[in-house]
């Protein structure tokens, strides 16, 4: 038995939800596109306090300035079987780019879409492509990979594993992967593994820059944490190399930047998706 928590919200809150979601221990969040609006979904326990859980969560979202609307919040009760094929039905191939296919691992009919293929089970961790933010860094690695070698890369808070595999995918010499979750370093581990890249694809569970240098880092995190790490960051990038950085509102992008820029990294392009926006930076040969 499994209580099924549905959050109709706009997508610039989507992050919020699902983080909160996870924290209060759901099993398994999803969202789905419903309308000009997000569906968040989680699952829990039968024995949870889902007032607290409720209250908590419109606490979260009216200080992130969101306005509830009637039923906006749901509670509906699963049988065990039931809540497995929900949680499910949530994920349907999704193409991304112009030459990437995510497929749900659960998926096993043939695909021949023209696109190479990403198994992926996200499970309880942040990053099955669905998310602005994340299909931005996917759509920045293709683009890069597509100018040059993408090289010994970084991804500062893998999450599912998603942007790391695809990195190696793209023809990564390695990828390490950090994350400070442990559900999510077990994920991204398994992920790698069902897409046969495990070899070249280290997952670490970490908060800091990892020692060395990269030719290429992509970084899908909070703006917060980004203005942070700003020093390491740079300082862990290749001469010559890329650094693709998200989680960033529109409304931050500009501060984002500047941070980065005053410690020697220029700004290449910025992709707006929805209401967040996906730096490429770049270093110069010579710093």
């Amino acid at each position: 038995m499994t209580w099924e928590l549905r959050v109709l919200v706009e997508r610039a809150f989507e992050e919020s939800v699902a983080d909160h979601l996870t924290a209060e221990g759901s099993m398994g969040v999803s969202a789905t596109v419903a309308g000009d609006r997000l569906l968040v979904t989680g699952y829990f326990d039968p024995e949870v306090d889902r007032t607290g859980v409720e209250i908590r969560l419109l606490l979260v979202l009216a200080a992130a300035g969101w306005v509830a609307e009637a039923q906006a919040v749901t509670w509906r009760f699963l049988a065990e079987q039931d809540w497995a094929e929900a949680w499910k039905e949530s994920y349907t191939p999704l193409p991304v780019g112009k030459g990437l296919l995510i497929v749900p691992s659960w998926l096993d009919e043939p695909i021949d879409s023209g696109r190479r293929v990403l198994r992926m089970d996200p499970e309880m961790a942040f990053g099955s492509g669905t998310h602005a933010t994340t299909r931005g860094c996917l759509e920045l690695l293709e683009a890069v990979a597509g100018q040059k070698p993408l090289g010994r890369v970084l991804d500062m808070g893998c999450g599912s594993g998603v942007l790391g595999i695809w990195a190696v995918m793209l023809g990564a010499e390695g990828v390490v992967g950090t994350d400070l979750d442990p559900v999510a370093v077990e994920t991204a581990q398994r992920n790698a593994r069902l897409n046969g890249v495990a070899e070249r694809l280290e997952i670490v569970e970490c908060a800091q820059v990892p020692e060395g240098q990269f030719q290429t880092i992509v970084a899908n995190i909070l703006a917060s944490v980004l203005l942070s790490a700003v020093a390491p960051l740079v300082a862990a990038l290749a001469p010559g190399g890329s650094l693709i950085l998200s989680g960033i509102l529109r409304e931050q992008a500009r501060e984002v930047q500047l941070a980065f820029e005053g410690e020697g990294v220029r700004l290449d392009r910025t992709l707006f998706i929805e209401e967040w926006a996906v730096l490429l930076l770049a270093s110069g040969e010579g710093s």
